[in-house]
């Protein structure tokens, strides 16, 4: 392991700005997808209109924008030495979470008249445990064994890892595009999957002849076929040659499209000669405030239906320029807010973190003892 580390000894824990692009650019992704399928669009199903080409555009990318987002965190994780539960990160994220949890719930009964309840405060402070957002209690139980994944990863060597990743891609991608099935699994597998082809291209990189304007010519061709897919599914919907609600089907995360289009994409990004902006940094680091503000279960509604009224515009090719207009609006107005948050509640929050986190270890640490005596 020691010998890998050292033969790897470009990782280090200063963000490539370039990733921190990618990791823009996905939630953008992300915000269009959400303008498109929380919009209350109904669809004429006797022909295709510019604004449905238009939806099919941008609501097939919020997916691979779920890809790139879980890549680039594997990118950055895998070069974490510590194998250990790193406490103080662990509370940092839950407080995020937490805040915008409780924070949303409180403006929607003060202002919006939600209804204040024991069902709903509960929910509200224990947001992980509830799924207020699926991608954030996903993304935690990724981040709290991620230590461990690492040290299963490195210890493999490089052939095992390629046998490992190849089969788990077949099983979890190609096979389930091809018999259009899903496992009885959740989301969490697929993140595992993604932390390790991130980790492997951190620790070996892949083929070491593709460059980035290469990587980023076959994204384009992928996704290119995939739009075309969608919209030739859209077409035969119109002709009753197929059931409705198929049109989306190549735009999952785990289907081949999309899976292949993120790795290349990712890759495309990853070839970029690392450089370091300052104002890229910071506007990556509020993403993740950006989809938790966007995307909860009160202000998914308000701000796509009631504030925006996005399905007014579903009859008119304006919802080009509208859809670009107000998901700029609200990334824009997220990354404000989510600022303003880690400069004031979270400096505060993290003084309190670093004088508990140590006892929070030890407690952690004790119980884990306790329990290795009483099962192992």
């Amino acid at each position: 392991m020691n010998n890998l580390l050292l033969k790897n000894k470009s990782i280090n824990n200063q963000r490539n700005s370039a990733l921190e692009i990618l990791r823009i650019i996905s939630m953008l992704m992300i915000v269009f997808h959400h303008f498109a399928i929380h919009g209350e669009f109904e669809w004429e199903t006797n022909f295709i209109t510019v604004p449905h080409l238009w939806y099919n555009f941008i609501i097939l990318w919020g997916k691979l924008g779920v890809n790139l987002f879980v890549l680039i965190s594997g990118y950055f994780l895998i070069s974490d030495k510590d194998c250990s539960i790193n406490i103080k990160k662990i509370l940092k994220f839950l407080g995020q979470v937490v805040f915008y949890s409780v924070l949303i719930y409180y403006l929607f009964v003060i202002f919006m008249g939600e209804s204040l309840n024991v069902e709903s405060i509960i929910k509200a402070f224990f947001p992980i445990a509830f799924q207020n957002w699926w991608f954030a209690s996903t993304y935690f139980l990724l981040f709290l064994i991620h230590p461990f994944l690492n040290m299963g990863l490195i210890a493999l060597d490089k052939k095992s890892y390629q046998k490992f990743i190849i089969l788990f891609v077949f099983i979890w991608s190609v096979l389930l595009t091809i018999m259009s099935k899903t496992y009885q699994s959740n989301e969490f597998v697929w993140f595992v999957l993604l932390y390790a082809i991130a980790g492997y291209a951190r620790l070996y990189g892949f083929n070491e002849k593709m460059t980035s304007k290469q990587y980023f010519i076959l994204a384009f061709i992928i996704m290119l076929i995939t739009y075309l897919a969608t919209n030739y599914i859209t077409f035969l919907e119109t002709k009753n040659e197929i059931g409705t609600g198929h049109e989306l089907y190549f735009s999952d995360m785990q289907k081949t499209t999309t899976f292949f289009s993120a790795i290349c994409l990712f890759m495309a990004f990853v070839k970029i000669k690392p450089f370091y902006n300052k104002w890229v940094n910071i506007i990556s680091s509020a993403t993740f405030g950006v989809y938790l503000l966007h995307d909860s279960n009160y202000t998914r509604t308000f701000l796509w239906h009631d504030l925006f009224k996005n399905s007014n515009y579903q009859e008119t090719a304006m919802i080009i320029p509208y859809s670009i207009f107000v998901v700029f609006i609200v990334y824009i107005a997220c990354v404000i807010i989510d600022l303003i948050r880690q400069y004031t509640v979270e400096k505060v929050y993290m003084l309190f973190v670093d004088k508990i986190s140590k006892p929070i270890k030890l407690i952690f640490n004790k119980v884990f003892v306790l329990l290795k005596k009483i099962f192992f």
